[in-house]
Parts: structure tokens; sequence; C-alpha cells
């Protein structure tokens, strides 16, 4: 049965800590009904790698993940899945599964236990399940009043309480129901209402059976006409797609399902955005978060018992994938094709309003297949929305589009730029156009594009001085949400910059001012121009690149930008001062990189009339600033109160950084010449702030010459560090430090050629949750610790030795239990001691578990003097060994 919380409670699973750090990597796979081995195996390897495999053969995609996955303890799972009778297709799934590391599981959801079946058979294992009933009675009216009583106080409506009971009563425990008709009701909490909906709909559900789908057509039946018909259109996408909600909003409008008539004076934005939030309310989507450290990303899918839902009654009017026959009434197509001369098959179709192409074909295009495909797509004059993913380009496919001029949304993804230098003027008479998604050389070659007087995003608006393209363009613009202006060195004088009108664009979030490298223009020209292309008050993320002018913009020293939230200065290299950013009290996000003549932060920097420099500043990056020297904190106030990462990097005259404050999550330092390292005071922060705050999870030192010594008590004040890694830093020393004690909940640590602290490090008895550690250019380290203090190392995975000339004894690390990587690279005397009395003995082969081709005499390495030895010795006590290597 669907809707029983199966994904929900993989999905608790999967964002578990404790499984997090028993399993890496962990990989989510959604699979559906549409079983396609190289798809699923791509979607896989898209969790562990950010390269592109999209045109990989199965074959290469399983090669790729063998590598990625052999010696690894790895948690897969697969959502939703149907299959269980194409034998061939498992196997095929499963064949590079199987080198992983012994302990790696699969986690999969179906409705059918036949498939759980068929995967444990191809695995070789045991099947283990679990089966989802229903919720208890005190379960499912936490649900219910969850959702039907949101934001409300349900004391104030006792009146509804007892209806309430008998209609979650009636929805047999299952989550799902019980959510949507709690979200349901939640929208009108009026007596007759709820009691309409119990009397002639809830009682007549029959009892015993599964009566989802009415549950849910009947939740759908009570959505308005609006959000009905903005629900329908989402069966375009695949079951399990994510939607980003600015991308989905844009759709809806660009498809004409957010008229302008019904918005008033509101804008079809703003009414998007209330249907998406009322639908997410109602629990016909969920809004998945996910936090990268420093971010938060929302994501909305739609349950496929609901994706099954919006296909039913949209058919005739949405329509995904085609078929044999697509009938006319269809307003809405989403369609893959194997061919360009596939188009064909609906060219018929000129009532469509929404149109999305994809074209698989591999081959390369005959030229004559390519304007057929373009004469055919001209001819569907009442689109709105169009959505070209073709793998040719064709200068004629952009101007193909200048006749359908309701298109009110355009997205091209294009092959290989045959030719950069054509004009796409055709696209001008698109004058109805909100969003255009199309590539970078198309963008910069639309002459007159002021024409287009709607659009709402500009990312690559080359100024030249040509009549069409000079910066004056952009002047009617003025519903434009972001703006990137290249090459401004073409701006003939200041005077004409303010023809670009930026001060009246209300909604502009975005702006990039961006120079060409290296350009001509004197410094004062510059900053002219800067001054007069001031932006709106309303704009919230500013770039600013390749500036060659020495002062900084009137309009970024008298603070007018009050909701900046990012600032980029880049390569700005004759910069000499700058502005008081820290009075921008929204401002999150600070990156300032290539500001070569900047040589001190002093308290002008800091300027705050709260108390509080940088309230807000939650991650700050400076990098490649060689002549900055002094970083001058504030005395009498608090700086970077919520400041979550710090990463200052190429600074190598820098010789200090001010007090940091508890609540910094991510500190970076490389290459700086400090000689001590910021101290951590808990003192700034108040007791709430420290309360909620996470202290330092992430440590990185490295290439600090001069870097001599650590504040005192500074490793315990982290009792919070997963991650450390300290290399480079030769003079340090341990000035101030009595004993070092590495918190125990570090996971991963590098050490490398930090002098006096290389053993202390290393030697650190408690690090009981450590799984990986590096050892690199060690000259202090003679040899790994003992027994007594390994043994306690019991996650310890992965352990890697290269370049430490001096180590000369493996120690305890036979204690290693967990150990399943060893790699020793350029450690001449330790490879010496390995092959007179290896390490681990070799009797451990033939143990449970262990891979008998480990450690035979067969498998021989040279040692550096031209002797061999048995590689790879083998470990007594490891039994997950999958990988050890001696050069």
């Amino acid at each position: 049965m669907g809707g029983l919380g199966k994904t929900t409670l993989a999905q608790l699973v999967y964002c578990d800590e404790r499984v997090r750090e028993h399993f890496d990597p962990i990989m989510w796979v959604c699979i559906s009904q549409d079983f396609d081995v190289t798809v699923i195996t791509r979607k896989i390897l898209e969790c562990v790698s950010s390269e592109n495999f999209g045109d990989k053969s199965l074959h290469a995609l399983h090669e790729n993940l063998k590598q990625k996955l052999t010696s690894k303890r790895f948690l897969l799972i697969l959502d939703d899945v149907w299959n269980d009778d194409k034998m061939t297709e498992w196997e095929k799934l499963v064949a590079p599964l199987k080198f992983g590391q012994r302990g790696s599981k699969i986690l999969l959801t179906t409705r059918m236990g036949s498939v759980a079946d068929m995967a444990a058979k191809m695995m070789k294992c045991k099947r283990e399940s679990l089966n989802l009933n229903e919720l208890e009675e005190s379960d499912y009216m936490s649900l219910f009043n969850k959702h039907a009583f949101l934001d409300v106080n349900p004391d104030d409506y006792k009146n509804l309480q007892p209806i309430g009971k008998q209609i979650a009563k009636k929805l047999g425990g299952c989550p799902l129901a019980i959510k949507v008709m709690g979200g349901m009701l939640n929208s009108c909490m009026d007596y007759k209402y709820w009691k309409k909906i119990l009397e002639e709909d809830i009682m007549k559900l029959q009892p015993g059976k599964s009566n989802i789908m009415t549950i849910l057509r009947l939740s759908y039946d009570h959505l308005s006409t609006n959000l009905q018909l903005c629900f329908r259109y989402c069966s375009l996408f695949p079951q399990d797609y994510m939607f980003k909600k600015r991308i989905l909003v844009d759709m809806w409008i660009g498809s004409g399902l957010i008229p302008q008539s019904i918005c008033g004076e509101q804008r079809p934005e703003d009414i998007g955005n209330e249907y998406l939030d009322l639908l997410t309310r109602k629990s016909f989507f969920t809004c998945k978060t996910s936090e990268d450290w420093l971010k938060i990303y929302k994501h909305y899918f739609m349950h496929d018992l609901l994706h099954d839902l919006a296909n039913s009654i949209s058919l005739g009017e949405c329509i995904r994938g085609g078929g044999d026959t697509i009938p006319q009434t269809v307003r809405h197509l989403s369609v893959e094709m194997v061919n360009l001369l596939s188009i064909r098959e609906i060219s018929n179709l000129k009532n469509v309003r929404t149109l999305v192409i994809s074209v698989k074909e591999d081959n390369k295009h005959n030229a004559n297949h390519a304007l057929e495909f373009i004469e055919v797509v001209k001819g569907f004059k009442k689109l709105r929305l169009l959505i070209l993913d073709v793998n040719f380009d064709s200068y004629k496919l952009p101007n193909a589009r200048s006749s359908l001029i309701h298109l009110r949304y355009l997205s091209l993804s294009l092959g290989k730029v045959v030719n950069e230098s054509i004009k796409y003027d055709g696209l001008t008479n698109l004058v109805n156009l909100r969003s255009l998604d199309v590539p970078n050389h198309v963008i910069k070659n639309i002459p007159y594009i002021s024409k287009l007087t709607f659009i709402h995003k500009l990312q690559n608006f080359i100024v030249r001085e040509e009549s069409g393209y000079k910066i004056g363009e952009l002047k009617n613009l003025r519903d434009l949400h972001s703006l990137c202006i290249r090459e401004l060195e073409n701006v003939s004088t200041s005077e004409e910059a303010t023809e670009a009108k930026l001060n009246e664009k209300e909604y502009l979030k975005s702006l990039t001012l961006e120079w060409s490298k290296g350009h001509s223009n004197r410094a004062e020209t510059d900053e002219q121009l800067l001054n007069n292309l001031y932006p709106h008050i309303n704009l919230k993320r500013l770039c600013i690149a390749e500036y060659q002018g020495v002062k900084s913009p009137c309009w970024m020293i008298d603070l007018s930008l009050i909701n900046l939230t990012t600032i980029e200065l880049i390569d700005c290299k004759g910069w000499e001062h700058l502005p008081p950013l820290g009075q921008f009290s929204s401002l999150r996000y600070l990156f300032l990189s290539g500001l070569h003549t900047i040589k001190q932060i002093d308290c002008s920097f800091f300027e705050s009339s709260s108390g509080y420099a940088f309230p807000s500043l939650k991650e700050l990056f400076f990098v490649d600033m060689p002549n900055l020297e002094e970083w001058i904190g504030v005395n009498d106030g608090c700086m970077f109160p919520q400041l979550h990462s710090m990463s200052i990097t190429d600074c190598p005259t820098l010789r200090e950084i001010p007090t940091l404050l508890y609540g910094l999550r991510d500190l970076h330092i490389s290459n700086v010449g400090l000689t001590a390292l910021p101290t951590i005071n808990q003192d700034y922060a108040n007791n709430n702030q420290q309360e909620h705050s996470k202290p330092l999870g992430s440590l990185t030192i490295k290439r600090c010459e001069k870097l001599e010594y650590f504040p005192t008590e500074f490793f315990g004040k982290l009792n919070s560090l997963h991650f450390a890694r300290i290399e480079n830093c030769p003079k340090l020393t341990k000035r101030g430090i009595s004993d070092i004690e590495v918190p125990s909940i570090l996971s991963s640590l590098t050490i490398g050629s930090c002098g006096d602290l290389e053993v202390p490090l290393l030697w650190s008895a408690n690090l009981t949750s450590l799984t990986w550690l590096e050892l690199l250019d060690c000259a202090r380290i003679a040899s790994l610790p003992p027994a007594q203090v390994c043994a306690r190392w019991t996650m310890l995975s992965h352990l890697t030795i290269k370049n430490c000339k001096e180590l000369s004894s493996f120690g305890g690390i036979q204690a290693l239990i967990s150990l399943r990587s060893l790699e020793i690279e350029g450690c001449d005397k330790l490879i010496e001691v390995a092959w007179l009395q290896p390490p681990f003995p070799n009797d451990v082969c033939h143990a449970p578990g262990a891979d008998t081709n480990l450690g035979r005499p067969e498998h021989v390495e040279q040692t550096p003097n031209g002797q061999s030895f048995p590689y790879p010795p083998k470990a007594h006590h490891v039994y997950n060994f999958k990988r050890i290597e001696m050069h």
C-alpha cells in the first residue's frame, strides 16, 4: 500500500548522523516504474562524483562505479522500486556494487515483497524486511491534529475536535491520507464545512479497503480552480522530480496558468509563490530542506500517489511521453524524441501552449533533418512556453523562435557552438518574453534587447560601442531580477552609464558589474563610471570584477544599499580603501579576492552604529591579497557575531587575525604570514547565542611557514571538531601548550610537516571516532603509537603515510581492528622494516572474510634498494582489508 511512510522512514535513515558516521558514501536514487539500468547506474554515480556521465556507456559507468566503491563501506538507498522480474537487468545493476567493502548495505523501499526477494537473490545475501502497517490511533490523531489545526490553537476549536476524530478514524491510519485531509480541513475552520465533509464524503468510504486515491481525489476537488490547474500541470514532470521553487513558478506563469488578470496589484511571481506554499501546506507537495554547512536549499516534490493522481486527472490536457496517439485537446506536452524527425508525430498539435522537447539522438544530425525540425517548431504559433534540449547547434534555431510571438518562457540547451558571431535579432520579436534561458553566445548577440521589456534575467549583456549593444539598451528592462553587465570599458562616458537606469529597477536582486581583464581605462574613468551605476535600494547581491579604480563608489560609502546580503569584489587590483562594509546589517556573504593594493583592514571597515560589526555575516573569504599586512579588530564591540565560515588564503604578509567567536564552524587558513593562530573567544557571545551556536567543526591550516604556536588551550575549546588538517607549518612549537587533547569526536586528521606538534597530535589517545588518518612529510615522527594508543582508534579505516623519512616502526598498528586501507609511499626506512618483519602476519589470508589474493608471495613489489618483500602483508585481526599499497 502506498502512503504509509516508506520513503519518509528511509529519509530519516539517510539523514541520521549515526548512519553517516558508519557509511561512506551514502547514496539515494529514486527508481519508480522505469527500471533502466543505465539511468539508475548513472544516478548512483552522480551521488558520489561531480563529473558528468551523461554520454557514458553502461560498461564505462560500471568501471567508474567500481573505482568509487572499492574498499568503501557504502549505503545505497533505492526508493520506490517496482521491478521484480527482470533478472538480467538486476544482475547488471548489482555487478559493480559487489566491489564495496564488507558491511555495505542496500536499503530499498517497495510495495512488493517480491522486489526485496529479487534484490537479495541477486546480491546473494539474506533478505531482512520491515513491513509498515497503518498508524495506531494515538499516532494518527497526533498527525491529523498537526495538519488540521496548523497555525491555530486547537483549544479554540473544541467544537471541531469530535468531528476531526471521526474523520481521522475513517482514513485507515494512512499517513499520506491524514496529512492531505488535514491540510484540506485546515483551509476552512468552519463547523458546517467539516460536518459536510464527514457526512457527504468520509462516511461513504468502505471499511477494510484502501481508500487512499478516493481521499486524495476528494482533497483535490476541494482545491480552488487555479490550484487544481497548477497541480495538474506538474504531471509533465517525471515521478520523484525535485522542483526548484523559482523555476516551477516561472513555468506556471510562462504557460499562462497565472494570468495577469487575476493578480490585481500583486505580481504574478508573488501569486505563484503563494500557490506553491498553499499546495505544500495542504501536503500536495513536500518541501525538502537540506543544509550544506552554511547554505539552506529547498526543493519540492510530489508523493508518487499524488503524481499518479495528477496523471489521471490531467489526461487530454497535460501529457508526458506522448505515445501512439496524442489527443488534439492537449495543451501542455513533454516528450523525449529518438531523433529530430520524431517531431513529425506532434506537428499537428497546433493548440499546444507548453512544449518540452528532449532529443536523445547520439548520431550526427543531417542538416536537412535539423531544418525540418526547426520548421515544425515554428508552426506552434500558440506556444507560451518552449523548452528545447537538443544536442546540435544551428544558428537558425534561436531565430526560428521569432514567429512565436506569444512565448513567455524560452529555454534552449544546444550542442557544440559552431559560430559565436551570428546575430540573433529575431529573438527581439518575442515581446511577451519573461524568462529567457539560452546559452551565453546567444545572449551576447541579441541586438536591441531593450525590446524585451518583460524579461527577468539577463546574465551576459556585453557592452559594445555599436548601436543595439550600448548600455542604454537596459533602460526599459524594469522587471529584471538578475543582471550581469560585462566589458564596461566600452561605455563611452560616465554620463552614458546613467542611461542604464539601474537605480529605477526596483525588482533587481542580483547585479554583476564587470570590466575586461587588463583593460586600459584610467582609474578616474572607472571611478566615475561606477559612481553612475548606482543600483536600486532593493538590491541583495552585488559583484564587482576587474574594476581599476582606487576609490569606493559613493553608493557603497553612504550605506544606502541596506538590503545587501552578498558582496563579491574580485580582481579589483587598484582598490586602496574598502568601504565600511561592517555597517551593512543584512550582509551574510563577503568575498574579497585579488585586491592587491589593500594593505590594512582597520576600524573604518568594521564601522558599525549598532555596536556589532557585520551583525549578520555568515561567510567571509579573503583570497589573493598579497600586500595585506594588518588586520585591526574591534576593541569595544563584537565582530562577526554570526560568522560560520572564514577562509583566508594567499595573504602571505598578513601577520595577525583578530579574536574569533566560539560559533565559527569552518576555519581555513592557507599561505598566510601568521606567527600565531587567532584565539577563539566565548566571552563576546551572550549565553543565548552560545546555546544555539555550533562550535568549530572543520579546521584547515596549510602553508603557514611563519606559524610558531597555537593559543593556549586551543584544542580544549574545540569539542565539536570533526575534520582537522595541519600541514606545511614547519616552525610550529608546543609553546604555551602542556598537553594536546584532540577532541574525541574528530573523524578525519591530516598531519603534515608541522614541527614539534607532529608527535603530540599523532599520539593523542582520545581519537575514538577517527576514521581517516594521513601523515605527510612528517620529519619528527619515528614510530607509530604503541598498541595501547592504537587500540583506542577503534573506527580508523584509512591510513595513508607519505614521505615520512624518519619513520621506522609500525608501533601498535596490529591493534587497528577496523583498518581496511593502508597506503605507504616514500618511507624508505618503514618499507625496509616491513620487508624484514611484516606488520601483519600472513596467516590471516585464510581468515573469515579475507581476500585470499592478499599476502601471497607471488605479489612482489620492489623496495628502493632493489630488494623484494611479500606484497601486501596481511593482518591478523583485520578481516576487511581491501587495499594495501607500498611504494
